[in-house]
């Protein structure tokens, strides 16, 4: 099982695979583009990017085919305050995401 988180650099968002047995490291584009908030559960993630000053945030639902993340949904979710910069928090294929004085739990 491998841990999954993203990066950013100059050539675009990547979403990156660390096998933890072997070391071996692969990184594939992703779906969107500077997220704020990631959760990967197998080969299905939540990233999600805020709209800035709203109270809404893009989520996408996403699927890993062995060499492609795909987008395979995706929705503007109204939420009950402004979503906090980074502070989407995945884990265990669960995306925690503050908006306001809420916490949203989002499955991947």
């Amino acid at each position: 099982m491998g841990l999954v988180w993203y990066t950013h650099s100059r050539s675009g968002t990547f979403l990156t695979r660390v096998t933890p047995s072997t070391g071996e490291v692969t990184s594939h584009p992703s779906p969107v583009h500077q997220p704020d908030g990631f959760a990967v559960r197998g080969n299905r993630a939540v990233p999600t990017r805020r709209d800035h000053n709203r109270r809404t945030v893009e989520l996408t639902r996403a699927e890993f085919d062995g060499t492609t993340w795909t987008a395979t949904d995706r929705r503007t979710l109204h939420v009950p305050g402004r979503v906090v910069g980074r502070c989407g928090q995945g884990r265990d294929g669960v995306l925690w995401l503050r908006a306001g004085d809420t916490w949203l739990c989002i499955e991947a």
